[in-house]
């Protein structure tokens, strides 16, 4: 990686927009989510991923996983934890449509439940994969500009 990329990625004002943006889109996504957890959670049950009992525990708890590491990443408390966890929920959504592309399934992706209402495709989640780079920003440049919350300095 060059030098000139290197300080760009590392700057402090990098990581509060990649920190603002990606928990602000987790906050605006959980919102609809948590108004109407019954809709989502036939959303989740499309997957087929899921054993039935499972699904409504995921359909209510997910959106709040999703808007409170969303809101402590906007806000910089413990951005670090949080970035890690949306990283990984990010890749675990991924995982879900990858699968039921391969297997066939014609169901709304959920990306942004209920509006728009997208179709899961390959352009679609070549689409969300930009997201996890936005996510892992804040995890391997920490910064304290716009943070609520020192990071962690090894060494």
């Amino acid at each position: 990686m060059s030098r000139r990329a290197a300080a760009w990625l590392s700057h402090p004002a990098t990581g509060a927009v990649c920190r603002v943006l990606i928990g602000g889109l987790f906050i605006y996504t959980s919102l609809p989510k948590l108004l109407r957890p019954d809709e989502f959670a036939r959303l989740v049950a499309g997957y087929r991923i899921l054993h039935p009992d499972l699904v409504n525990l995921v359909g209510i708890t997910l959106p709040w996983v999703e808007l409170i590491a969303g809101a402590f990443l906007v806000i910089g408390i413990l951005p670090q934890s949080s970035a890690a966890l949306i990283s990984a929920l990010l890749v675990l959504f991924m995982a879900a449509g990858v699968l039921a592309l391969a297997r066939g399934l014609e169901i709304s992706c959920g990306c942004f439940f209920p509006i728009g209402g997208d179709r899961l495709t390959w352009t679609t989640l070549l689409r969300d994969a930009v997201l996890p780079a936005l996510a892992l920003q804040p995890l391997l440049w920490p910064s304290t500009f716009l943070s609520r919350w020192e990071p962690t300095r090894r060494g």
